[in-house]
Parts: C-alpha cells; structure tokens; sequence
C-alpha cells in the first residue's frame, strides 16, 4: 500500500517538475485535408457600399479643393487688373497726346504770327543798316535785333528752335525760294544765293522753311533744223 501511494506521489512530482500536464497539451490529431480554403470562387467580392464609402472626400480633400478655386480666382482677378491697368494707361496717354495736341494747335497760329514779327523786324533792320547810320540809329538797330534775338530765346523754352540747312544745295522740304537769281553757270543752278531767314521747326518738325534766294540757270530754248538762225 505504501509502495502504491509513493508511485502516485512520484507521477505528481513528475508532472509539476515540468509545470504542465504532457497528457492534456496533446490532444487528438487533426488533418488538415478537409478544412476549407480560401479559392478565388469563394471571396466575396466588395461590396459598393464600401467603395461609396472610401469615394467620399475627406475634410483634407474639401480643404484643397477650395484653395484650386481661391487661386483660380486670384489668378483671373490678377489678369483682369492688367488688362484694366493697360486700357487706363492706353486712354491716359491718348488724352495727354490730344492736349498736347490742342494746345499745340493754338501755340502754333501765336508761334507762326510772332516769327512774322521777327522776320518783319529783321527786314526794317536789313533796310536801315544800308542807310547812312547815326549813333541814334545803330542804336535802334541794335535794339531791334536784341528783340527779336529775345523773342528766339522764348521760342527755344517751348522747343520752337531756328535753323538753317548745311550746304549750297536747295533742300526743297526744308526751305523755300523766295528770290531767284539768274546765273549764267549750269552749275549753280538751284544752289543757294543768299540765306535769307532762318527756317523753324517745333519738336523735329518743320514749321517755318528756310528763306533763300537761289540762283536760276535759264533754260535756252532748243533749235530746230531748218531754223533761220538770224
């Protein structure tokens, strides 16, 4: 009885010494031939509920699509303000240039009338200086040129300059004959006699030619045979 009870302990003592039952982690053998496998016939395809679900933007999605549209409209709103900023630039310019322009109208009648006054002074003083002179009259005379020399002076202020062409050869756009002098040499003919006026021009344009007499070679008249020659 004894030797049977120390058997028992002995078996208890042998399990424990482990710490688990061997016996009861073992249980029946189980093949793995009938369980059942995952073949494409038999996953579910997903459902569109779920593709609904994951279609749906997120807050991040709404956020990015606002700010497409805020640079969109920048953009459009940045092109816009250049297109109006050229229309005012366009239509300020063409209003100076019509300003301009009138009041050059109304200059030009008073620039013209007064280089009238200066030419009519220069031919009083060209037509005394060939009288018998007294201290009185050079002293007329002088004022006179220091008049009209003052009168250029104001011209030049408003961009109305005198000038006079380089050369002897008659330049017909920017002066005028206005005395003619016959000359028996062909090659003076149109060549510069005598300067008479200086020319003006306003801003690079020409307002009032250069007066000049030019010499003239008169063309003979062409002898036909059978002519009386006396």
């Amino acid at each position: 009885m004894d030797e049977e009870n120390k058997n028992k302990n002995q078996g208890i003592d042998d399990k424990f010494e482990i710490g688990i039952q061997i016996d009861d982690t073992i249980g029946p053998f189980e093949s793995t031939d009938d369980q059942p496998t995952d073949s494409p016939d038999s996953i579910e395809p997903e459902s569109p509920i779920e593709d609904e679900v994951l279609s749906i933007p997120g807050p991040l999605d709404e956020i990015k699509l606002k700010l497409d549209d805020l640079a969109s409209d920048f953009e459009s709103k940045i092109k816009y303000d250049e297109h109006k900023n050229k229309i005012i630039d366009d239509l300020h310019h063409a209003l100076q240039e019509y300003r301009e322009g009138l009041i050059k109208k109304y200059l030009h009648r008073i620039v013209i009338d007064v280089i009238k006054i200066v030419d009519d002074m220069r031919k009083f003083a060209s037509h005394y200086n060939n009288q018998p002179h007294s201290e009185e009259t050079d002293k007329f005379l002088q004022y006179i040129k220091n008049i009209t020399s003052d009168m250029e002076d104001l011209f030049s202020w408003e961009g109305v300059v005198p000038f006079t062409c380089e050369g002897d050869e008659f330049d017909p756009t920017r002066q005028r004959i206005v005395d003619k002098v016959e000359t028996d040499d062909p090659a003076k003919d149109k060549t510069i006699a005598h300067r008479l006026r200086p020319g003006y021009e306003w801003d690079g344009k020409v307002i009032r030619p250069e007066m000049i007499s030019a010499f003239i070679y008169p063309k003979k008249e062409l002898i036909t045979k059978g002519d009386d020659i006396s």
